[in-house]
């Protein structure tokens, strides 16, 4: 894939797969929302979440992204894959307050003016992911 073509997948998708290390070993793999912007991926996420508690214990995260493509025939839109491998961070401040960032996040799924929902400090917390690695594929 070219790098336009890894931003508007990382700009375009609805959700990613989110996965954290649990205690045991084993990994953690949830879908959530997200917003993208500056080659960094921001999140809001509930404090008691198995994702958060994972996190603090160990920042190394993977996102997983796929955008399907079509088999229509002539024509057909390959489908587009990339895998980031980052660090996360909790409970940063963001630069837009609050709650303009909560908006700024769903702003990307909730398209209508009035949509204004005031982020929950007791039981939000924010989340960012700093790529270190992407892996794309693209046939």
């Amino acid at each position: 894939m070219t790098q336009e073509d890894i931003q508007s997948l990382f700009r375009e998708s609805y959700t990613t797969i989110f996965c954290s290390h649990n205690r045991d070993g084993t990994i953690h793999a949830a879908p959530i929302w997200y917003n993208y912007r500056d080659n960094v991926f921001y999140f809001v996420s509930i404090k008691k979440s198995k994702r958060v508690e994972n996190i603090k214990r160990n920042k190394n995260v993977s996102l997983s992204f796929l955008m399907q493509g079509s088999k229509a025939g002539e024509g057909d839109t390959p489908s587009k894959y990339a895998l980031v491998y980052g660090l996360a961070e909790l409970c940063f401040e963001p630069e837009e307050g609050y709650d303009g960032y909560l908006r700024w996040v769903f702003g990307k799924y909730h398209k209508e003016p009035s949509y204004s929902p005031e982020f929950d400090g007791e039981t939000q917390v924010t989340l960012r992911v700093v790529p270190t690695k992407i892996v794309h594929f693209y046939p």
